[in-house]
């Protein structure tokens, strides 16, 4: 398995898997890194602005009735909660018409399915809502979802108070975990999905945010005719929207833990991949610059495994291709414990090595899709 002058053809294997284990490497050194270094953020009590927090909800009945008293009860003074009924079947249209009356906070706007017929996804609920709003600063989440902490809007929204230039600020939502199989999936590309964003977001170039938990100036969206560019696109009222108008100046990060956002994972494999599947039609829309930039760190990453195969049909290389792949984790497993870490997702690191194997496919499936996909309504 090892000699010291292994075949030409062996020879070249090992050294292109040497090139892209190298830029490997240097991918997480010079993105991570930021991210790991990045100040744990202290609120600081202040004359704190008028919030408008948004949730679009279609048919989330049982999820309302948690979340909606959840928020009511969030430590900040000035808020309004807008809940837009996007068309729903079961008892939430009923539920909120009644909500309203009592709590002077919350505002429903009401969609229904004649208004939809033209729209895909959920822009125009979320349009509706952003017209709605009468405070310059807009939170968004999910109606799955409920803050870690009741300090969430004064985490996301600080920002805006510490740097008048800020326009955006990106948040982070993991996954609530369980034991089951995709559940672990789910976590471990949700977490790489946050250090990539909140890593290129803190080296100035933002790309994506995650509705899930995502705040911007209302000004903002309507001074870029919201949806407009992406309107027939049924995916991205979030990553699109927010990677047609981000910048280096504009956009911030909030990734401490109390201004995490939980949510549950799918539960199969199918409804995972689905919701993937609609997430990452997205990305075939996204500036070329940023196409090229994570197609690339795709690419070398399934060249670096592929090398390493290669190695397996020469048994004068294959131990060394085995040492080099041990030296990538060694150096890049601790590298990891620390970025993951930082979204409190340790607990993911040990498969690490299981899942970088994986996203192979992952990245090979989903790049399929979203080269030559068609989108859905849902």
């Amino acid at each position: 398995m090892f000699t010291l002058n292994p075949s030409l053809p062996a020879l070249i294997c090992l050294s292109v898997l040497l090139l892209f284990i190298i830029i490997q490497l240097v991918y997480p050194f010079a993105y991570y890194l930021k991210l790991i270094k990045f100040p744990k953020q202290v609120l600081v009590e202040q004359n704190w602005q008028a919030v408008s927090i948004i949730v679009c909800a279609r048919s989330e009945f049982q999820n309302l009735q948690t979340l909606i008293p959840t928020l009511l009860a969030l430590d900040y003074p000035d808020f309004e909660l807008i809940i837009v009924d996007d068309a729903s079947w079961d008892g939430s249209t009923r539920y909120l018409e009644e909500l309203q009356k009592t709590e002077p906070r919350l505002k429903v706007v009401f969609v229904t399915e004649d208004m939809k017929k033209q729209y895909v996804g959920k822009k125009l609920a979320l349009s509706l809502g952003l017209k709605a709003a009468k405070n310059e600063i807009i939170l968004l989440c999910d109606a799955d979802c409920l803050p870690a902490s009741n300090q969430w809007i004064k985490y996301m929204v600080q920002a805006y108070h510490t740097n008048p230039n800020t326009e955006i600020v990106l948040g982070y939502s993991p996954f609530n975990p369980t034991t089951n199989f995709v559940n672990l999936i789910a976590r471990m590309e949700n977490a790489y999905t946050g250090l990539s964003y909140f890593s290129y977001a803190i080296k100035g170039d933002p790309y994506m945010g995650v509705g899930r938990n995502l705040s911007y100036r209302r000004s903002l969206f309507f001074k870029n005719k919201g949806f407009a560019s992406h309107l027939h696109i049924a995916p991205g009222d979030d990553d699109l929207f927010i990677n047609e108008v981000a910048n280096s100046t504009n956009t911030a990060i909030c990734c401490d833990p109390e201004a995490f956002v939980m949510t549950n994972a799918k539960l199969s494999l199918k409804e995972w991949f689905q919701q993937k599947k609609r997430h990452n039609f997205a990305g075939k829309y996204y500036k070329k610059s940023h196409q090229y930039k994570l197609g690339f760190f795709a690419f070398s990453h399934a060249l670096l495994w592929f090398a390493f195969f290669a190695n397996l049909f020469f048994f004068s290389s294959f131990g060394w291709a085995l040492s080099l792949l041990g030296l990538y984790w060694l150096i890049k497993w601790p590298f990891m414990y620390f970025a993951f870490k930082k979204l409190k997702q340790v607990g993911l690191v040990v498969w690490m090595p299981i899942f970088d194997f994986l996203y192979l496919v992952y990245n090979f499936g989903f790049g399929f899709i979203t080269i030559f996909g068609k989108q859905k309504k849902w």
